[in-house]
C-alpha cells in the first residue's frame, strides 16, 4: 500500500513470538508482512486528519491516547 524503502524496528521478542504465531494462523508469510498489513490497516484511520488536533481527537477515540 505505502511501498518504498523499508527500516527496521526493535520489538520485544515475546512480542515478536506472539505475532510469529497469529501470522502464521492469518496465514502471512512473514511476520514482516503481518506487521505492515496491521500498521497500513491502523494508519487508514489518520489519512485524512485535517490538522494535529484532528489526528490527536482521532488517536483518543481509538484509546491510543488518553
Amino acid at each position: 500500500m505505502f511501498g518504498g524503502k523499508t527500516v527496521k524496528v526493535k520489538l520485544d521478542r515475546d512480542l515478536v513470538d506472539k505475532l510469529r504465531k497469529v501470522a502464521d494462523v492469518a496465514g502471512y508469510a512473514t511476520v514482516d508482512e503481518f506487521v505492515t498489513h496491521v500498521l497500513e490497516k491502523e494508519m487508514l484511520h489518520f489519512e485524512d486528519a485535517k490538522d494535529d488536533k484532528d489526528m490527536r481527537e482521532r488517536l483518543k477515540g481509538l484509546g491510543y491516547i488518553s
